[in-house]
């Protein structure tokens, strides 16, 4: 059994990869989410950067458990997403596959290729996917945790990792979306 705040984080990242926002998570969204991270940071289609990340959200894709309807079209819903990350193989799936999207498209957003984000970076991301001015800015400073004004892609796997398994609710990831 999850908990109230693991049921709160699930449920957010489920609305995120729920682009059409029809209640069921399909490869169309996977593919829309994508672009709208490619189109946030300015990817040009088909470079090696939109490769890396449409590639990281279908294998992800691939990765998800769902159900296949009778047209043989794998969708997941939203209480298949809740219950699967209560099961033992969820972690495997954030780790090899949710954490490298995130790390994928953490890539483009480090414009210079010094494996940091500044602050403004992140709210380019952040604040396409919903979240405010002062949500990001909070969760920027608790991900920063050496206080230089970066965030490295170590200290944002690892509040993905935090966001996506960990029940602690004083665990920094948990502001990687926003509020909760």
């Amino acid at each position: 059994m999850s908990t109230d705040l693991l049921q709160r984080k699930l449920a957010k990242v489920f609305a995120s990869f729920d682009v059409d926002q029809d209640g069921v998570i399909d490869e169309l969204d996977i593919t829309a989410m994508a672009q709208i991270w490619c189109d946030v940071y300015e990817v040009a289609p088909n470079s090696a950067e939109w490769r890396q990340i449409h590639g990281r959200a279908h294998a992800m894709w691939r990765e998800m458990r769902g159900s296949t309807g009778a047209d043989g079209i794998k969708r997941v819903t939203l209480s298949e997403w809740v219950e699967w990350g209560t099961k033992p193989d969820f972690p495997d799936f954030v780790e090899n596959a949710a954490i490298p999207f995130s790390l994928a498209v953490f890539d483009v957003a480090d414009k210079d290729r010094d494996g940091k984000i500044t602050m403004p970076e992140m709210m380019a991301a952040q604040s396409k996917s919903g979240m405010s001015p002062e949500e990001t800015q909070s969760a920027f400073d608790t991900l920063d945790t050496d206080r230089d004004g970066y965030v490295t892609g170590e200290q944002y796997a690892q509040a993905a990792r935090e966001f996506y398994l960990s029940d602690d609710p004083n665990a920094p990831g948990n502001l990687i979306a926003g509020d909760l």
